[in-house]
């Protein structure tokens, strides 16, 4: 007997030619949202397409195509991470027609959960046998861990991406739906040999950078060092000499570290690929850039460093690229993101000189601001910081004392103005409570437009504990201050996701205890409690340094923390739970 004629919806699909497989092919939607996917059966050679149903749309839909053409999306296509409603599925001309999203091929599927994200995809957990295993898949969380953190993502230390996302990357574990202290794997390396401190680290996904002061030695001459060390084998990947003096800070920027000395000079280093001893490389030792056929390992031998651990260099080195003479000892300074650096400078006795901004691409047009000086609103420049999302000559935090009250303040600097202060809010003032000589250091700088600094004082010291005050520039009023309480004294802290980590130490003389102390904000925007998450060490001596001289400095990244102490570091790498081990 004679087909009856289709219907007008299936009349309008054109069947395409058999095919040996099932042939999948996403399709752009005129909706900027939207999503579709057309496939062609091997069963039956038909074309079909899935599209999110919706109210506004109707939950199958037939596309029409011209020869051999692709087929092009209907304009009603709703959002797929707008709606995570059900997919079903319609085959022009099909006996099978209503099939639901259960037909669709599994990698695609995976493909659709990647694309509603993560609170959606969970969502599909009731749908379906099919979808739940979608929804849970190791692919799935995987994907999701890397669009959050990136290359940081701890994926390599957690055996399940969903366990990772749950805890936020392992620094904040969930247990019965209750957070629990995140897990450290704590390794010590010795850096050097003879007593020498570390003067400031960074922690990257890629390396721990760490400078130090010239070395002590009966004879003099002794070198200040930056040492290159692998966070994922804990050795030493590069170890050189700087100068005779001390390297008092450094900063990171793409492929470089920039470096400020007590020899009023500021040094940038480049990453460049490895070349042998006896090719021709920059110098240095010298006090200026030039060539030579020396090797920046030259100053290995002698440094604490074991045997052949010099190998480890990774394929590629820092060479000094350029240097900077500065009017005075350069003791702070950041890399801003418009290839400019900025410095603090302060004369011989650490008392604050002025500011200097050069910008890298023309150093002889750099700008000065001389400490107490109106640009500055006749504050002298003690520290300073760029905030989490990067350093920008646009937005700097630093902390200004006043000359005759000595009180401190947090301030906002934007470079680009004639007057950079935009923003100047007293912290440490009689009227506020704090004794006379407090001082705001170290100062950190979290998300925009938040800055923390340790209120340091002598008082604080006596008592062994330490305080930690947060400036949000949004309320220009010195009253609104909220300050974190931590129960033992603060060496060094970082701003890292929205928290507060702080390496403290406990106790005087050769019975030093070292922890990492975290604080985050509460519910109401307030502070939270502090808690321990690692102690580093049980028992330090600081040996024949003062305690006030026993300089320890911090550093934090998704990958974990390092602090140094000493001659040595502590590595602190996220480790899974106890609980989360297979």
């Amino acid at each position: 007997p004679p087909k009856a004629p289709p219907p007008p919806q299936a009349a309008m699909a054109t069947t395409m030619r058999p095919a040996q497989r099932r042939r999948c092919m996403p399709l752009k939607s005129s909706s900027e949202e939207g999503l579709a996917v057309a496939w062609e059966d091997a069963s039956d050679g038909t074309a079909a397409v899935a599209v999110p149903s919706s109210p506004s749309s109707p939950s199958t839909a037939a596309l029409p195509t011209t020869g051999d053409a692709a087929p092009v999306a209907p304009a009603f296509a709703p959002a797929v991470r707008d709606r995570p409603a059900a997919v079903s599925v319609s085959f022009a001309g099909s006996p099978s027609a209503g099939r639901r999203w259960a037909e669709l091929p599994q990698d695609l599927g995976v493909l659709v959960c990647q694309c509603l994200g993560p609170s959606q995809a969970l969502k599909l957990l009731t749908a379906s046998r099919k979808m739940q295993a979608l929804a849970v898949s190791e692919e799935v969380w995987r994907f999701f861990c890397r669009w959050r953190w990136g290359s940081s993502a701890n994926l390599g230390v957690y055996g399940s991406g969903k366990d990772l996302w749950c805890d936020r990357n392992g620094w904040f574990p969930l247990r019965s739906g209750k957070r629990e202290t995140p897990a450290f794997d704590v390794q010590h390396i010795r850096l050097r040999d003879s007593p020498c401190l570390t003067m400031d680290l960074r922690f990257t996904d890629d390396e721990i950078i760490a400078v130090s002061e010239a070395e002590r030695s009966h004879s003099g001459g002794g070198q200040a060092r930056v040492h290159i060390v692998d966070p994922e084998t804990r050795r030493l990947r590069e170890c050189f000499e700087v100068s005779s003096a001390t390297i008092n800070c450094c900063d990171v920027g793409p492929g470089l570290i920039c470096l400020g000395s007590n020899d009023s000079k500021v040094r940038l280093y480049r990453r460049s690929a490895n070349v042998d001893d006896g090719d021709s490389v920059v110098s240095f030792g010298g006090p200026g850039v030039g060539t030579s056929s020396g090797s920046s390992r030259g100053g290995l031998r002698g440094a604490g460093i074991p045997p052949g651990a010099e190998e480890e260099g990774g394929g590629y080195r820092y060479q000094l690229m350029s240097e900077y003479l500065c009017a005075s000892e350069v003791n702070d300074l950041r890399f801003a993101r418009e290839d400019a650096v900025i410095a603090v400078r302060t004369h011989g006795n650490r008392h604050p000189a002025g500011l200097d901004v050069i910008p890298l691409a023309r150093p002889d047009v750099r700008f000065s601001f001389p400490g107490g000086s109106r640009p500055t609103r006749g504050k002298f420049i003690h520290a300073l910081d760029g905030f989490e999302d990067g350093c920008s000559l646009s937005m700097v935090a630093c902390s200004g004392e006043h000359p005759s009250t000595s009180a401190f303040s947090a301030m906002l600097l934007d470079f680009r103005r004639s007057a950079p202060c935009v923003a100047d809010l007293p912290v440490t003032s009689l009227r506020q409570g704090h004794p006379v000589g407090s001082m705001l250091w170290p100062l950190r700088a979290g998300t925009s437009p938040k800055v923390y600094a340790n209120v340091l004082h002598a008082d604080g010291r006596r008592n062994c504990r330490g305080t930690i005050a947060m400036v949000d520039f949004r309320y220009p009023s010195p009253n609104v201050c909220v300050t974190f309480e931590l129960p033992d004294q603060v060496d060094d802290f970082r701003c890292f996701g929205g928290s507060i980590y702080a390496a403290c130490t406990q106790g005087f003389g050769s019975e030093q205890r070292l922890a990492v102390h975290r604080c985050s904000h509460a519910a109401g925007g307030g502070a939270g409690p502090a808690e321990c998450i690692s102690t580093v060490l049980e028992s330090y001596s600081p040996k024949c340094r003062l305690p006030a001289e026993d300089l320890k400095v911090f550093s934090v990244c998704s990958r974990g923390f390092v602090v140094s102490y000493g001659e040595h570091i502590a590595l602190g790498t996220v480790a899974a739970p106890s609980w989360r081990m297979p």
